[in-house]
């Protein structure tokens, strides 16, 4: 057989496998890109679930690969955190709000909620409890107190 025709084989199968390695990799990267975006479309489900606005509209973007869109809108966030709006307060207040009735709305959500009151009612009064008591040395709590004799 001709060498030249040998090497021409051995180029193409070499050609075909690197190929080959070459497509694998290049699709476990985007198998791994596309499970990062769906996971994107679900936190930005929930976000927007419980009240939120300018997050999950990013994360929509870089879902369907959007970049420019998504630029535009992390500029625009930027714009308003520079101009001391209060439109991301506002936002946050809003999904406080959603979350502590969704959490008030099951009696699980209820009993946490109360437990969380009745810490915070006790913590000031059980911090000003010991301040408030004498200080008594350990070796004379033991014992009881002296009596003064009865005069008559």
């Amino acid at each position: 057989m001709n060498p030249t025709v040998v090497i021409w084989i051995l180029a193409a199968v070499v050609a075909v496998l690197v190929g080959r390695e070459v497509g694998k990799r290049l699709f476990d990267v985007n198998a791994k890109l596309m499970a990062k975006k769906r996971a994107a479309q679900v936190l930005a489900a929930k976000l927007r679930d419980n009240g939120l606005k300018l997050l999950p509209s990013l994360l929509e973007d870089f879902a369907v690969g959007d970049v420019e869109d998504m630029v535009e809108k992390i500029h625009d966030v930027a714009k308003l955190v520079e101009s001391g709006s209060d439109a991301i307060e506002k936002e946050l207040e809003q999904t406080y709000e959603n979350v502590l009735d969704r959490k008030l709305a099951t009696p699980e959500g209820m009993a946490l909620i109360k437990a969380k009151i009745a810490d915070i009612e006790g913590a000031p009064g059980a911090a000003t409890a010991p301040a408030a008591a004498p200080a008594v040395a350990p070796s004379t709590a033991a014992a009881p107190a002296p009596t003064a004799p009865a005069k008559s």
